[in-house]
Order: C-alpha cells, then structure tokens, then sequence
C-alpha cells in the first residue's frame, strides 16, 4: 500500500507559494483517490472509508489554505467534489459505528431497529459505490486532479505581482482558522452547536498545522498539534455521544410499537446520563488556564522570532 505523508515537510519558508501549493494538493488529492479506489470491497473496507474521509478534510485544509493562487471555478469544483466523497463515506460510516455500539453495549434496542441499521447501510453503501464507479470510470478523478494542478497560479488574475514566500503566506492563511476556534474556545459548550461549531473549526485549524511544520520552530509546532490533537480527542468523545442520542430520538419518533418505545425511553435516558457525565469531565478539563495556555501557544508559534 502506498505511503501517504500527511506532514507537509522540507519546505524552505522563501519557497513559492504557488509550487508549495502544486506539492501539497498533489499528495493529499492522490490520496483521497487511493482511499476511494479501496471503499468498496475487501476486508478492511471501513477503515478505507475512514481514510478517505481523513484525506478528503487533509485536502480541503489545504484547498482554503493556498486558495488564493486557485481558479474560482476550478477551486469550487473539488471542494463541493470532496464534500460529496466525504458525506457519501460518512453515511456508511456512520451506520458501521451506530451497529458496532450497540453490539458493543449489548443495548436494548429493538430488532427491528438493528435491522433498519442495515438496510440503510446496504443503501448508503450503494450510494458510495455508484459514486465511486462515476469517479474512477475513465480516470474522472484522476483527471480533475490534473486540471486543477495544472492551473495553480500565482495570482489568480491578470497581476504581475510574484507569488509570495510560502512562510508569511501561510502563516498569514493560518491566522483566520486560530482566531476562529480561540473565540469559540471561550463560548458555552454546554450548547451542542456550539460545541461541534468548536470540533469542526479544530478540526480546520489541525490539518491546515500539517502544511506548516516548515514555517514554525519544531518543538512550537509539535506542541500545539498534539494540544489540538488532545482537545479534538475530548471534543470527539461528546459530540459522538450526541450523534448517538440523535439517532435514538429518531429511532423513537418511527416506533409505534409500546414495548419498543420503553426499551428505547430506557436507551435514552443511559445514554443522556452517560452525556452528561462526558460534558462535565470535558467542561472541568477545559480551564481558562488551558485556553490561555493554547494562545500562547499559538503566539509563539508565529512569532516574529520564530524561524
């Protein structure tokens, strides 16, 4: 199987952006093509399906990361190409999970729903396998890959103006993504939007790190990847636990049958406690000393001093 790295390494801060740019899509891209050629078939077919979904978030962070030096029609064609990769991966995904934890947990849960499980699985995994036979058919993917390497450039339009060194630029792109997940960082995690709100742009923030090992002193930047990496760990745990109560809710709205809605009530009800005890161990853990502590990180990360 071929090597992905995800670390965007060796990269001289003075380089061009726009060949950076050409090097870092060009590995994630290919990727996201190997993972989906896997995602149907074999026996190691979910975590395939995982892989892709990483790969497909690895490229989208670098997408927003060097959008300035992409065509619009070209940059809007894979980001909505990848979105449908990675929604169309996590559909089965999730059902794999949502069987797996009640296997797991040896719920009380209906038959019936276990069966629907599958069946939605069996639906949703078609779904992926037609998509992937669109893409792989003649090379598609392959193909849109090239034609959007081809046309990085620096700048997008009509300008004489060079493409700039890749370490001001990316810290430069980095900046929105850690302003965004510091203001959340402080807001109410005991609401669930904002709680995932705070996961997805961590999430952001993390695999646009990957493309910056090059521009930050080695221990500034392994220390705040692994600190993003721990509170995406945390953040996960909840927000999965959520996801799972979701599903018991709709799984009550489709019962009519008594017996199944009180074995599913009785679901509920464990598994909002269990909630609330992840919320409480995560809020406890989550100080305004640990806020403070991951700004400055970030601070010395990107410091006029720093490289």
């Amino acid at each position: 199987m071929p090597r992905y790295e995800k670390w965007l390494s060796g990269v001289s801060v003075s380089a061009a952006t726009d060949q950076v740019a050409k090097t870092a899509l060009a590995e994630r891209l290919a990727a996201v093509g190997h993972f989906l050629d896997k995602s149907i078939g074999g026996s190691n077919e979910g975590e395939a399906i995982h892989q892709m979904r990483v790969w497909t978030r690895r490229a989208q962070a670098a997408l927003k990361l060097f959008s300035p030096a992409l065509p619009n029609a070209q940059l809007k064609r894979m980001k909505k190409l990848l979105r449908k990769l990675r929604r169309s991966g996590g559909a089965v995904r999730d059902c794999d999970i949502h069987l797996q934890r009640l296997q797991a947990e040896e719920a009380d849960v209906p038959q019936r729903i276990v069966r629907t499980l599958k069946k939605q699985r069996r639906r949703v995994r078609q779904e992926l396998k037609a998509l992937r036979r669109r893409m792989l058919n003649d090379d598609r993917y392959q193909r849109r890959v090239e034609r959007l390497l081809e046309t990085i450039a620096w700048p997008k339009r009509h300008s004489s103006r060079e493409a700039p060194g890749f370490g001001a630029f990316c810290k430069q792109q980095l900046s929105p993504l850690a302003v965004q997940f510091l203001n959340l960082a402080s807001a109410n995690l005991r609401n669930n939007d904002t709680l995932h709100a705070l996961r997805i742009a961590g999430k952001q923030w993390r695999y646009a790190m990957e493309l910056a090992p090059s521009i930050m002193p080695a221990r500034q930047h392994h220390l705040l990847y692994e600190t993003l990496s721990g509170i995406q760990d945390r953040l996960g745990e909840v927000c999965d636990q959520i996801a799972a109560i979701d599903h018991i809710h709709q799984w009550l709205d489709d019962s009519r049958k008594k017996s199944h809605r009180e074995r599913l009530q009785g679901l509920l009800e464990r598994e909002g406690r269990h909630l609330e005890r992840l919320r409480s161990r995560l809020l406890r853990w989550w100080t305004p000393a640990r806020r403070r502590r991951i700004r400055q990180q970030w601070q010395k990360a990107i410091s006029p001093s720093a490289r």
